[in-house]
C-alpha cells in the first residue's frame, strides 16, 4: 500500500429530489488498499461507489480517482478502472470468449492484444472450459467470475465492486473472493461495498456508513476496538421485560434480531450475575469478542439488517 491516494472524495453530496442520500462525504482510499464499504441497505452505499466509478454526478462536493476528476475528467478515470456491478451486465447471447474479446476492443486493445488478454484471463479464473458456452447458461458463480474477467480485460489499476457476490454460495464467493486477493497482493487498489461482515473483514480498512453518512474508518481490528471489552449476547422468554429489568439495573442492553447485546468490559463475570437475577427464563446466553455486526449496532442502536437509511440511485450496465 502507498500513500497515494487512489480515490478521493471531499464534501460529496447527493440528491435524488427530496432523498439526501449523501450527506457530506469525505473519505480517501490509499493505492494498493483493498477497502470496503459497509452498511444496510438503503445507507448510500451503491450512491457513494456510482459517484466514484463516473456513472452518476455528485449535487455537491468533489470525488477524484488516481488524481482525476469524476466529472471534468471522466474518460480518464474510466480507462483505468474495472468495475463488477452488483446485477449481472454481461451479454447472455454471446459465448463466454467473445464477451472478453467485446470488452478489451471498448478499452481500445487490437484484436490480437484483445485475444490475448482474453484466452490469459481465461486460464486464470479457470475459465476455459466454458469459454465457448452462451453466458446466458452458466451458473451463478461462473457468471461472476466473467463479470470479473471483463473488468480485469484492460489491465485496471482500481476495482470498482458493488455487492459483488450477491446471491452466490459459500464456495463460488470464496472463489471469487480470491481472485481479488490475488489482484490487491499484485498492486491494484479494491473498493467495494457490501452489507456482509465477512466480505469486509479481509479489507485494509472499513468505513460504516449509515443514513449517507461515514460513521467511522479503521481497519477491522480498530473498528471493533472502539466497542472495548466483550459482548454478552442473551436470548429469553420475554425479551422485552429482560431489557427493561436490564436497564432498571444499569445495564445498558440493545435489541437486536440476535436478542439482547450488552457491551461489558468483562463480559464473562457478569453472565452469572445476570442469570441469576433475571427475572424471566433465559433460552441462551453466550460471550464473544466484539465483531463489526456490534460496532455498527453501537454506532446506530441497529443493526445492519435492521438498518434503512436513505434510498440510493442504483446503476446497472456496462462501462463503456
Amino acid at each position: 500500500m502507498s500513500d497515494l491516494p487512489a480515490l478521493e472524495a471531499h464534501g460529496v453530496h447527493k440528491h435524488y429530489g427530496a432523498v439526501h442520500a449523501l450527506r457530506g462525504i469525505d473519505l480517501t482510499v490509499w493505492r494498493g488498499e483493498m477497502f470496503a464499504l459497509l452498511g444496510p441497505n438503503g445507507a448510500g452505499k451503491t450512491t457513494l461507489f456510482s459517484i466514484l466509478a463516473t456513472l452518476i454526478k455528485p449535487s455537491e462536493g468533489e470525488a477524484r480517482v488516481l488524481g482525476h476528476d469524476t466529472v471534468r475528467e471522466r474518460s480518464l478515470v474510466r480507462r483505468n478502472v474495472g468495475i463488477v456491478f452488483q446485477e449481472p451486465a454481461l451479454e447472455g447471447k454471446l459465448p463466454v470468449r467473445d464477451n472478453l474479446l467485446l470488452m478489451g476492443l471498448f478499452y481500445g486493445l487490437s484484436i490480437r492484444s484483445a485475444r490475448a488478454r482474453a484466452n490469459d484471463l481465461l486460464n486464470t479464473l479457470g475459465l476455459g472450459d466454458v469459454a465457448a458456452r452462451e453466458t446466458s447458461r452458466l451458473s451463478g458463480g461462473q457468471k461472476r467470475r466473467v463479470e470479473l474477467a471483463r473488468a480485469l480485460v484492460a489491465r485496471p489499476e482500481v476495482l470498482f465492486l458493488d455487492e459483488a457476490t450477491l446471491g452466490l454460495d459459500v464456495d463460488a464467493r470464496r472463489h471469487f473472493w480470491s481472485e481479488i486477493q490475488r489482484f490487491v497482493a499484485n498492486g491494484g487498489t479494491v473498493f467495494l461495498t457490501t452489507h456482509y461482515m465477512d466480505e469486509a473483514e479481509p479489507a485494509d480498512r472499513i468505513a460504516l456508513i449509515d443514513g449517507g453518512r461515514i460513521l467511522t474508518v479503521g481497519s477491522p481490528q480498530d473498528l471493533k476496538n472502539q466497542v472495548g471489552g466483550g459482548v454478552l449476547l442473551l436470548s429469553t422468554e420475554d425479551n422485552a421485560r429482560a431489557a427493561d429489568w436490564l436497564r432498571a439495573h444499569g445495564y445498558s442492553p440493545e435489541t437486536s434480531a440476535r436478542g439482547l447485546l450488552l457491551v461489558e468490559s468483562e463480559p464473562a463475570a457478569v453472565l452469572p450475575r445476570v442469570l441469576a437475577q433475571l427475572p424471566v427464563r433465559a433460552l441462551r446466553a453466550e460471550v464473544h469478542e466484539p465483531g463489526l455486526e456490534d460496532v455498527f449496532l453501537r454506532l446506530t442502536g441497529r443493526t445492519l439488517e435492521d438498518g434503512t437509511g436513505p434510498a440510493g440511485s442504483k446503476r446497472t450496465g456496462n462501462l463503456q
